[in-house]
């Protein structure tokens, strides 16, 4: 998948921005992973909480050829980023991660957008996740954009496949959910 060079990038909150991913940047984003998963802990799942990178060669497997979008604060200094990958005719949002101490700002809000927007401009039918069920930040927090739950037994192969390949071990796949934001195509209303 493409990066986000040539898209209109969402609005971010006064003092940051979005933009790509540089290579020097990964230390700090697996800095800002392992400091999100700790937020799962208060919300039942505290194996979750020690779930992050356990370095940058981890990091940069997970995020393989996918594209990334990083906010940005103070300095240039990550404080959030998202991967996309393309999956058959989608584009699936692989991992969302703002650091707690940049949160409830809208950051998680614009790398959304950021991914949706990419999404568009390479003609994919939509934009994928799979996500919790009940967390504040999770599937309400997408719901709030405009995703809906897919039902696995609707969802295409790929999706399906993702799906199932992002259960957290030892969590109930009940749990979670395939979100889907179907895309226009380019020019129709």
């Amino acid at each position: 998948m493409s990066t986000n060079a040539g898209t209109e990038l969402p609005v971010c909150p006064p003092g940051y921005a979005i933009r790509d991913r540089l290579p020097g940047d990964d230390a700090q984003l697996v800095t800002v992973e392992n400091a999100a998963c700790l937020l799962f802990a208060d919300h039942g799942y505290p194996e979750l909480a020690e779930d992050g990178f356990p370095d940058v060669v981890s990091f940069r497997e997970m995020i393989g050829d996918g594209a990334v979008f990083v906010a940005a604060g103070a300095n240039d200094a990550p404080v959030g980023y998202a991967v996309a990958i393309r999956l058959g005719d989608w584009s699936h949002l692989r991992e969302l991660s703002v650091h707690p101490n940049h949160g409830r700002q809208g950051l998680g809000r614009a790398l959304v957008r950021a991914v949706i927007a990419a999404a568009q401009n390479t003609g994919a039918a939509g934009v994928s996740l799979s996500t919790f069920r009940d967390i504040p930040f999770n599937r309400p927090f997408y719901e709030t954009l405009g995703f809906r739950e897919m039902p696995l037994a609707d969802a295409p192969l790929a999706l399906a496949e993702a799906f199932r390949r992002e259960v957290p071990d030892g969590i109930d796949p009940a749990k979670r959910v395939l979100m889907i934001l179907p895309l226009l195509p380019p020019g129709k209303p």
